[in-house]
């Protein structure tokens, strides 16, 4: 069966907050649906870029903690021409490679407003709520959902 959906889990689970794109794929793996494949990436996305070129995926979601200035826990769809830099907690210069890399695949940005981003193996309440609801939002595959980042 050819899988429809990739999902990359982002971020540093030892530092609070900045660990929720990895919660989102632990919890999506356990969930283990047929249709998504989950990646745990860490802090290191561009070390999965070739396996997933290879699988010619039809949409990629990217889930990572990031700075948005807003309340914690928010949850936004962002942009490719936003995320670099100073949104994304990972200042992901991955994705002008995953860009020309991967070819027909829709990516989707995923960003998580962190409460905390200090030495922590947990979440706060606030984003363990918001990561519990985009598992959710993702196997109903309603992406669109999701309010867009807007500046």
């Amino acid at each position: 069966m050819n899988v429809k959906i990739h999902v990359w889990g982002v971020g540093n689970s030892t530092l609070g907050d900045d660990g929720v794109g990895i919660f989102v794929a632990k919890m999506l793996k356990r969930l283990s649906p047929p249709y998504i494949e989950v990646t745990i990436c860490e802090s290191v996305p561009e070390n999965f870029i070739l396996p997933l070129r290879r699988k010619k995926p039809q949409e990629l979601i990217i889930v990572d903690a990031a700075l948005m200035n807003l309340p914690p826990g928010s949850i936004r769809r962002i942009p490719l021409a936003q995320s670099e830099g100073f949104v994304l907690t990972h200042s992901l210069p991955f994705l002008t490679l995953l860009e020309s890399q991967i070819k027909n695949c829709h990516v989707t940005i995923i960003g998580i407003q962190p409460e905390t981003r200090g030495f922590s193996t947990k979440l706060s309440t606030s984003v363990h709520e918001a990561a519990r609801k985009l598992v959710k939002i993702i196997m109903a595959s309603r992406l669109h959902d999701i309010p867009p980042l807007t500046n």
